[in-house]
């Protein structure tokens, strides 16, 4: 995950390595919590993938105006907000950079670390950043052969974005063997059932180091442009808490939703 951070200018990073597997908490309520019945259907539709839709889906919003509605919140130790900043922003195709309509804050960010490198990262008006390589390796353990083993599968049938049928599948790190050491610890996947696209992205992570400790949960969800030409970011959700020896934890939680899209 240290890589998805620096990406976001938040500047961490690490690997897993607790010999006992991490514990996860922003895991979601759909993990798998009965033995797998599906796994050999889930790897097919896992290994017949095709991620071009998500890794170019930031490159194609340049052909097209949004308005990008981004809200920050500093959360305490405990998971309540003690702080927001709230922006929205019209973009039209690019070069162009965007222009501010609405701007907001409450409560009193703290200084350093995490929270002021996300806030002070760019001008407010600049282009969006292109998460998309960093939210999924090439290829993820979870699908690669060789560590396959370290995790569980499940796969459902459901209805996407203007009633596409899609498949979902979720993916769990064992608590015991390879599982262990594996920092992804969870990740759902949403795939066009026809042309196996990945559309939408959940992955939870959980690393652990000598110098701090750091958890996080993120989310990618894709829309069809407006004349069904690409595929475009809709949302963007974001969170993660790191501890730091002889410091209070660090946590915070952004959301970016993309509206109004036109030609």
């Amino acid at each position: 995950m240290g890589a998805l951070l620096l990406g976001l200018g938040l500047g961490t990073g690490g690997c897993a390595s607790s010999s006992d597997g991490p514990a996860a908490p922003f895991l979601p309520s759909d993990t798998i919590s009965v033995a797998e019945t599906d796994r050999d259907s889930a790897l097919a539709v896992l290994t017949s993938m095709k991620r071009t839709a998500f890794d170019s889906a930031f490159a194609a919003l340049d052909a097209y105006s949004t308005t990008r509605e981004v809200r920050t919140e500093q959360l305490t130790p405990a998971g309540s907000v003690s702080a927001t900043r709230t922006l929205t922003v019209r973009y039209p195709p690019a070069p162009a950079r965007g222009t501010i309509q609405a701007r907001d804050s409450s409560g009193a960010f703290r200084q350093g670390g995490l929270l002021s490198s996300l806030a002070a990262r760019g001008a407010p008006t600049a282009r969006p950043e292109n998460v998309a390589p960093q939210a999924l390796s090439d290829p993820p353990a979870y699908v690669a052969p060789r560590t396959r083993e370290a995790f569980r599968y499940a796969l459902q049938t459901d209805t996407g974005p203007g009633g596409r049928p899609v498949e979902v599948v979720r993916v769990q790190a064992r608590s015991n063997g390879p599982g262990r050491d594996q920092g992804v610890r969870f990740a759902r996947l949403t795939l066009l059932r026809d042309t196996h696209e990945l559309i939408a992205l959940t992955v939870v992570r959980a690393e652990r180091s000598l110098l701090f400790w750091e958890d996080s949960r993120l989310t990618v969800r894709l829309r069809p442009a407006p004349d069904d030409a690409a595929w475009l970011p809709a949302l963007v959700r974001f969170r993660a808490r790191v501890d730091v020896p002889f410091r209070a934890p660090r946590q915070f939680h952004t959301v970016s939703r993309y509206t109004e899209y036109a030609r």
